[in-house]
């Protein structure tokens, strides 16, 4: 009797076990529809308007229309920052901005069909794991006059907290000189977690805040403490040779090129913003350059992202979107559902996570035509919200 008593007894405890481990709904909800981790997408307009959306469709307005056009934008924490000619903070979830660095770097040039532009989203980054914020900076210091040796580098330990800019120090660890003066244009983080920079030269008086956009030198950093190393070797100058490969450091260059950094995996890669001198990589950190295939010509190149590391996309004005092919090594140009005379001004990612563990992923494009979504890695482009959109995060 005990034994068969033991034996209903676990069959009992082993049935409703099973009745409820098998049971993956509550009564009239369906956990592969709700979003236990949404995402929220700010963007803002020429207007200088600030919105946000939690489902690419639906937005409110975060911050209302200055006159000032975003050049980039961030979140950090809770902190919301935008660049315009100053970058502001709001830690209050964009009731109010104030100033939070008021020296950043402003680069006033024009592409090779005359159209005016300035430093974009690469302009600024977060590294939550570093609990750091950097971005260019239009500060001067001036080694000649006793101001101490600092790369063009600012960056905040404190979610773009006022008052929590600081100046990063330069370490020349090869004992090289030359190295200064120099402000950061642009950055991007590697897969591998490598910062890399694009820097311009000061003049070698740099009290004036001239700078020399002749010149662009690649600089990178392993950690938030390590130093920044400036890369030397086939590095790129905003001119080729001719047959497509970036001239060496000892050639004569005009000053028409204007690269923006931006990188796919552990590739780093580089786009003309001038449409004079295309897209290039570098698979050594910026040592040797190799140039891109299938990029437009004449047409300037706006931005670049990897989204979710398993694409690269160059946004162009005027020519859509295109897509790096991994297998041809070639771009293509990928604009169904965008139309035409398109200009993509900024990309971003998202993705939603759902109770049952699935996630779905989403791409954002800021356009002249407004926002557009895609659920399929770009293979399709819808537009959600309309309007003339320069930055989306």
């Amino acid at each position: 009797m005990r034994r068969s008593y033991l034996y209903c007894t676990v069959a009992l405890v082993a049935l409703v076990a099973g009745f409820y481990s098998c049971k993956k709904t509550v009564k009239g909800i369906d956990n592969s529809n709700v979003i236990a981790t949404p995402y929220t997408l700010y963007y803002s307009d020429t207007s200088g308007n600030l919105y946000k959306t939690n489902d690419g469709t639906s937005h409110s307005e975060v911050f209302s229309a200055d006159g000032f056009p975003c050049r980039s934008l961030c979140v950090s924490g809770n902190n919301i920052l935008f660049a315009k000619t100053n970058l502001y903070v709001s830690l209050n979830n964009g009731a109010n901005f104030n100033h939070a660095f008021d020296s950043l770097l402003w680069i006033n040039r024009t592409t090779c069909n005359g159209t005016a532009f300035n430093l974009n989203q690469s302009m600024m980054i977060e590294l939550s794991d570093w609990n750091r914020i950097y971005t260019v900076s239009g500060v001067v210091h001036d080694p000649a006059n006793n101001v101490a040796d600092y790369l063009g580098v600012e960056y905040s330990s404190n979610h773009g907290v006022r008052g929590s800019f600081v100046c990063e120090a330069a370490y020349d660890t090869n004992g090289r000189t030359g190295l200064l003066p120099v402000s950061m244009v642009s950055y991007t983080r590697l897969a591998n977690g490598v910062l890399a920079g694009l820097a311009i030269n000061r003049h070698a008086d740099g009290t004036t805040g001239i700078v020399d956009t002749s010149q662009m030198r690649n600089f990178y950093k392993a950690c938030a403490d390590c130093p920044w190393i400036e890369v030397t070797g086939n590095a790129i100058y905003g001119a080729t040779d001719g047959t497509g490969e970036p001239l060496p450091p000892t050639a004569t260059y005009p000053d028409t090129g204007f690269f923006t950094l931006g990188h796919y995996n552990n590739r780093l890669i580089a786009i003309d913003q001038t449409c004079h001198y295309g897209a290039f990589y570098s698979d050594d950190t910026g040592r040797i350059w190799k140039k891109y295939n299938g990029l437009p010509t004449g047409i300037p190149m706006l931005c670049i992202a990897s989204p979710f590391e398993q694409l690269c996309m160059v946004g162009t004005y005027g020519a859509g979107l295109y897509i790096l092919n991994p297998n041809t090594q070639t771009f293509e140009q990928r604009n169904k559902g965008l139309g035409s005379n398109i200009i993509v001004r900024n990309i971003a990612a998202k993705q939603n996570l759902y109770k049952n563990g699935t996630t779905k992923r989403f791409i954002y494009l800021a356009t002249n035509k407004g926002i557009f979504q895609s659920s399929d890695d770009g293979a399709n482009w819808v537009l959600t919200i309309p309007g003339n959109y320069t930055a989306v995060y």
